[in-house]
């Protein structure tokens, strides 16, 4: 439904949006970005861990897990039980900066599938339902038809690892030509690769990171309605596009409201619309939607989270 045919029902979608939003989505986190410092200190990855899974104001979460098997089994146990549906394991340690996905080098391609069947065990030990990837490099100016095919090949097996457990792989566009710049970040060539593999492929789909589009130089309606069909799940967050001298330009996910970010309440009121257009929020299948922030400089985690969720819920007031 093109966005000026719902002015006509617009006296019906204010009354709706009076609603709380979690009657047309299932709120929650990513834990890895709410709480940076978990990356390099395993034990802080722990003890956030173990209180940000007791949160009573978030339904799911993506997650990954630290290095050291004691240190799994601990939280693993703990997420099992923990009371909180379609989890997703997501591939955030995995060391893009010295590998990709898409590599086409032999010995390159077998250590990327040791550390992948690794990470593999661990979503399924937790109960995953969704597997979170990203391509990596050589960005789409710089890559050749070889990188496609073996990225190709790469979902193929990592697919036929993850369905035994019912588990998807989403795919989450990642920008191509400003910070990290990735192969797979076009919106159009996650539609076209997941297609391509159908119906071979049947655990393949998007996961639609919002903060990431504009530097994508994307517009949300359009990224969203092509990915439509396959987004399986949608991150909220915030980048610093404009001013290369940010401390926080590129992917570095800030919170939503941060001055000089691209993303506010009135950026976040024309999302929820497109998502509202397209069925991603509605009353019988909630989408998964998660805010993907890190905090606020100089306010705590739990700040920027309550900041970040009265955002959101001043932009679904507008819609």
């Amino acid at each position: 439904m093109p966005v000026g045919s719902r002015r006509r029902d617009m006296p019906v979608m204010e009354c709706i949006m009076k609603e709380d939003i979690r009657r047309y989505a299932r709120i929650g986190l990513v834990h890895h970005m709410l709480y940076p410092k978990c990356v390099d200190d395993l034990d802080d990855h722990v003890a956030t861990m173990e209180e940000f899974i007791k949160r009573d104001d978030i339904e799911t979460f993506d997650c990954c897990l630290p290095y050291g098997k004691d240190r799994q089994a601990r939280l693993i146990r703990q997420i099992r039980n923990c009371g909180k549906s379609d989890i997703c394991f997501a591939v955030h340690r995995f060391p893009f900066k010295k590998f990709s996905l898409c590599t086409t080098e032999p010995n390159e391609r077998a250590q990327v599938r040791l550390i992948v069947a690794d990470m593999v065990e661990q979503a399924v030990a937790i109960g995953a339902t969704g597997f979170i990837i990203a391509s990596g490099g050589p960005s789409p100016a710089e890559a050749t038809d070889s990188h496609r095919a073996a990225f190709a090949d790469f979902c193929r097996w990592l697919c036929a690892e993850l369905k035994p457990h019912g588990i998807t792989v989403l795919l989450e566009p990642l920008d191509t030509a400003v910070d990290r710049r990735f192969l797979y970040g076009s919106t159009a060539d996650c539609v076209a690769l997941v297609r391509s593999l159908d119906p071979e492929v049947d655990n393949l789909a998007i996961e639609l990171d919002l903060a990431h589009i504009p530097l994508l130089g994307e517009g949300f309606q359009q990224a969203i309605r092509t990915v439509g069909p396959y987004m399986k799940r949608v991150h909220l967050g915030n980048c610093v596009l404009k001013d290369k001298t940010h401390p926080l330009y590129g992917d570095k996910h800030p919170p939503i409201g941060l001055k000089g970010g691209e993303i506010d309440v009135v950026e976040l009121t024309e999302i929820l619309q497109h998502l509202l257009a397209v069925g991603f929020l509605n009353t019988e299948s909630r989408g998964a939607l998660l805010l993907e922030i890190t905090p606020f400089p100089g306010r705590s985690a739990e700040e920027t989270v309550q900041d970040n969720i009265g955002r959101l819920k001043k932009a679904w007031a507008n819609t």
